[in-house]
């Protein structure tokens, strides 16, 4: 039961990164679209970011008590109960990926608006940087193994999960908290 236990808080934790993930893409995409919004809409944050999760994981402990309730529930024979929680993370991570190409199109607008000053290489220096900062911010690394299945591609995929996946945090903390003044 310890071990069960273990691995339901491992896959709500696993499910709420991504969802916490999709809730910044979110609020950014918000900022930029909804200039002068007053409300913040900080409730519906924290119900995407771990309701979800909640829902799911919710659905799947009931479908592995149900379906296969074999060992520790670390191992997958029936597709079922797997896919109870991986379609929502494609989900998270398709959604967040659309958001990401919509805030890359808003900014390539805002650069070639005649406000800003500066020639295009130096438009297009600030797009490249942009999105280089956007892309640990919203976990677009995900995408590239997401819809692959995970016997195929395995081996690349640890490889890669390893070496952008696990510095993700880090990265987004030294960009967005301690190299930003205002905080």
């Amino acid at each position: 039961v310890g071990c069960k236990a273990i691995l339901v808080f491992f896959q709500y934790g696993v499910m709420a990164n991504f969802y916490w993930l999709l809730v910044e893409g979110l609020y950014l995409h918000i900022l930029l679209v909804l200039i002068f919004s007053p409300n913040r809409h900080f409730t519906i944050y924290l119900l995407i970011g771990w309701g979800i999760p909640t829902i799911f994981i919710i659905t799947w402990t009931v479908t592995r008590i149900i379906l296969e309730d074999t060992g520790c529930w670390d191992t997958n024979e029936h597709g079922g109960p797997w896919w109870v929680i991986r379609i929502p993370i494609l989900i998270s991570i398709i959604v967040n990926f659309i958001l990401f190409i919509s805030i890359i199109r808003i900014l390539l607008q805002k650069l070639r608006s005649p406000d800003v000053g500066g020639n295009d290489q130096s438009q297009y220096k600030r797009l490249a940087k942009s999105t280089l900062l956007l892309i640990p911010l919203f976990g677009v690394h995900y995408t590239v193994f997401a819809l692959f299945p995970d016997q195929s591609s395995n081996t690349y995929k640890i490889i890669f999960e390893l070496c952008l996946g696990s510095f993700q945090g880090l990265i987004v903390a030294v960009l967005y908290c301690f190299l930003n003044s205002e905080v």
